[in-house]
């Protein structure tokens, strides 16, 4: 809560000072206004319960329409967070499969290649693809370390 107290603004026109004979007079007494504002804040998805009979007191149901309000951007937010959850795990599903079809077709051509009687690209062909798997798998883990780690 906070309070703050404004001063009257002060008029361009000279202060008159005040001499001896002006004690007591009405004149030198000025009117003052004094504003107070206060103000309320809060953290959290809900004001305090203080809060909610102000707003109640202002409008009959403004706690109950609060709740509902909040209630349906708290669904609104799992079900967003739930969504984007469902699409990253169909994203690396289709990232391993994607990389298992590519991997075992790259042994098949490196059999392949075998077979016809060349073993320099069969070689080259299987062995790059064994070790970018075994690579990936191990950069995956190690990211992983060091995702928990910090």
């Amino acid at each position: 809560m906070s309070i703050s107290v404004r001063k009257p603004r002060r008029s361009s026109a000279p202060a008159r000072q005040a001499g001896p004979t002006d004690q007591g007079s009405s004149e030198t007494q000025r009117d003052r206004t004094v504003v107070v504002e206060r103000g309320v804040s809060w953290r959290g998805p809900l004001p305090p319960p203080a809060v909610l009979d102000d707003f109640r007191k202002l409008v009959p149901d403004a706690p109950e329409r609060i709740f509902r309000q909040w209630e349906g951007e708290s669904e609104h937010r799992r079900s967003y967070e739930k969504a984007a959850l469902e699409a990253s795990i169909r994203r690396d599903l289709i990232g391993q499969i994607s990389a298992t079809v590519f991997a075992l077709s790259a042994l098949a051509v490196s059999a392949f290649a075998l077979w016809m009687g060349e073993p320099w690209v069969a070689g080259t062909i299987g062995g790059g693809t064994i070790v970018s798997v075994v690579g990936a798998f191990l950069y995956r883990r190690g990211s992983g370390r060091t995702k928990d780690k910090q």
